[in-house]
């Protein structure tokens, strides 16, 4: 059964690849294609190819699952076609061996894919994001928020006496190509009570590690405390003027830079240190623990895609050809990755637990292939 492991294994991967670089290919060529009013007016060719090759990683774990199913049933397809997998079964082969022999590739696939969503994807996405933004002379602003970017940091100060502080940071902008220096910030600091205590503005910032960030030619206006004197608020507040201020802090670049990007093309380590960061600062964390559960799962479901397409071995050649086969596994590979899109997007309205939306499509998948297996296998 080695042999027949390796034999089963080399063939769905060299298909998968096959598979992989035509549907890249294809989805790459409609990229640079959208890219032709801006060529020759923003910048060139080679440019416009550039920034299509960034986009590659992320097209590449996007169709990963659907290249895999193709490439699976290509390969059942084919060995039912020359009678190879009639041997297989005379033989002795299973749907629990064919399973195990399936795992190989599987595993290969899946390592290749967490590889892709964790690292190559992300830096991508931020080097293809930070080259748009240069070339089209925007300010990366936190999506949907035309005043910048807003964060809300519990710290303590010495100069509060040790008293804890909820901060509120309205960054207006950041820099392209440098994630420690930002644009304009608003500060709004409240004591434990809810008063707001002091107000910082400083036109930059830059991030200086273990130390905070420091304002440059901030303005800081100190509010005292509500009371019951006749005294005016205004004589009894102070402002400061062209002040470089260090302002100690756990919220690092990192913390900023996410909210320029989208849940799903960040990584698996970056989801969870912000969804850490929102759970302390007590914020909500909905939509961010769906893109992480779904980030985790994802890769899996290239299991799931294989187990799907081993129902078509056991289908001889009156049941259609190599090439009803693949448009079958298409349509399916299709309905999986709408499925999974439209349960992620369920998930975050009507606030569902984010394990259950990530692992509910890849179950039905699952479901449908072991059914149809069980049917095929009684005939």
């Amino acid at each position: 059964m080695k042999v027949l492991t390796r034999h089963v294994a080399k063939e769905v991967l060299i298909a998968t690849l096959f598979v992989l670089v035509a549907l890249v290919a294809l989805i790459a060529f409609f990229d640079l294609v959208s890219q032709a009013r801006n060529i020759g007016n923003r910048y060139s060719i080679s440019m416009a190819l550039f920034l299509t090759m960034l986009k590659l990683p992320s097209r590449l774990y996007e169709v990963m699952p659907i290249a895999a199913l193709l490439g699976a049933v290509y390969t059942m397809s084919r060995l039912a076609a020359n009678s190879e997998f009639t041997i297989m079964r005379v033989a002795g082969l299973s749907p629990f061996r064919l399973a195990g022999m399936m795992t190989v590739p599987a595993l290969i696939l899946i390592a290749m894919t967490y590889c892709l969503g964790e690292w190559l994807t992300p830096a991508a996405d931020m080097m293809r994001n930070d080259m748009d933004n240069i070339l089209f002379n925007r300010k990366l602003s936190a999506r949907g928020y035309s005043s910048g970017v807003w964060v809300k940091d519990n710290v303590k100060e010495q100069q509060n006496a040790g008293q804890a502080t909820v901060r509120f940071v309205n960054v207006h902008n950041l820099i392209a190509g440098e994630h420690s220096r930002t644009g304009a910030w608003r500060v709004f600091e409240f004591d434990k009570d809810g008063s707001l205590i002091r107000v910082l503005h400083a036109p930059e910032a830059s991030y200086i590690s273990g130390r905070g960030w420091h304002l440059k030619d901030a303005k800081v206006e100190t509010l005292p405390k509500i009371t019951h004197d006749e005294t005016p608020m205004v004589e009894k507040s102070s402002a400061r003027k062209d002040v470089d201020l260090m302002l100690p802090s756990e919220m690092r670049p990192e913390i900023l830079g996410v909210l320029t990007i989208k849940p799903e093309r960040m990584g698996i380590s970056d989801l969870w240190q912000y969804i850490a960061h929102l759970k302390e600062t007590k914020q909500t964390s909905d939509r961010y623990q769906v893109a992480l559960w779904s980030k985790v799962f994802y890769p899996l479901a290239i299991f799931v895609m294989l187990a799907v397409a081993m129902p078509f071995a056991y289908l001889n050649t009156r049941s259609g050809g190599v090439s009803i086969k693949i448009f079958a596994g298409l349509m399916i590979g299709i309905s999986f990755y709408a499925l999974n899109n439209i349960f992620s997007f369920l998930g975050v309205l009507n606030t569902w637990h984010p394990m259950v939306v990530a692992v509910v499509p890849t179950s039905v998948m699952l479901i449908c292939a072991a059914v149809a297996l069980w049917l095929l296998e009684r005939r």
